[in-house]
């Protein structure tokens, strides 16, 4: 959650970060949980540990494209309406199709693998997603494989990782496979038939460390929830 909120730029560089027994009491865990924690992040270069003084975020632009740990949520741009939320995946399907003419140039097969997820921010239904590789990659793809980060999944079983992404951000109306019980009805609130809701949307052309498009995806988020937001500093 800590290396989301810094990547998304909810905790900005040179932050100090509040003392470690009130943000344990904050976060809802051990102590000694929090500083491994913290250990972890000092050494991916997140935050830096002053002795003495505590413990100051850490996040450069001029990150290396090489450190997973600066770009698993480097480019996560969504969030509850609150603020923050640590993400969470549901995997729908995983299908190997062949390309249609609305997904960008990701390759030179044919046939992608089509990923269709449910996303969830600290447990509160936020989006559905779509999200096409080539299939040149890997012949297969199983649900089971697959990490809540799929770029971290891209880093450690397919040997590329995301270095820029473009997105357009806009509305439209959800895909007919948006499962009834996922969205806004699942929150207690009031519904519409599935063809006439619209939230919002957003697709993404990712690239990879060689500048190649690597990856399409279509995410329908939830505006009755969650918020696409971009910080610039």
């Amino acid at each position: 959650m800590l290396a989301r909120e810094i990547q998304a730029g909810i905790l900005i560089d040179g932050m100090r970060l509040p003392p470690e027994r009130k943000m344990a009491g904050q976060l809802g865990v051990a102590v000694g949980t929090l500083r491994k924690a913290l250990l972890d992040l000092s050494e991916k270069g997140l935050i830096e540990r002053v002795h003495g003084s505590g413990n100051y975020v850490r996040n450069s632009n001029g990150q290396s494209d090489t450190d997973s740990a600066k770009t698993i949520y480097g480019f996560f741009r969504l969030e509850l309406i609150a603020g923050g939320g640590l993400p969470t995946a549901e995997v729908l399907s995983v299908s190997r199709v062949k390309k249609n003419s609305a997904i960008a140039d990701i390759g030179d097969s044919e046939y992608g693998h089509r990923i269709r997820r449910l996303r969830r921010l600290n447990g509160v239904d936020a989006a559905i997603e779509e999200i096409w590789i080539d299939s040149n990659w890997q012949e297969k793809i199983t649900r089971q494989a697959l990490y809540d980060s799929l770029y971290l999944f891209y880093k450690e079983k397919l040997g590329f990782w995301i270095s820029r992404v473009e997105d357009s951000v806009s509305a439209l109306q959800l895909p007919a496979w948006k499962p009834d019980d996922f969205g806004s009805s699942a929150n207690g609130r009031p519904t519409t038939k599935q063809t006439d809701a619209v939230w919002g949307y957003v697709e993404r052309n990712s690239y990879d460390q060689t500048n190649s498009s690597v990856e399409f995806s279509r995410t329908w988020f939830d505006p009755d929830t969650t918020r696409y937001i971009a910080r610039f500093k």
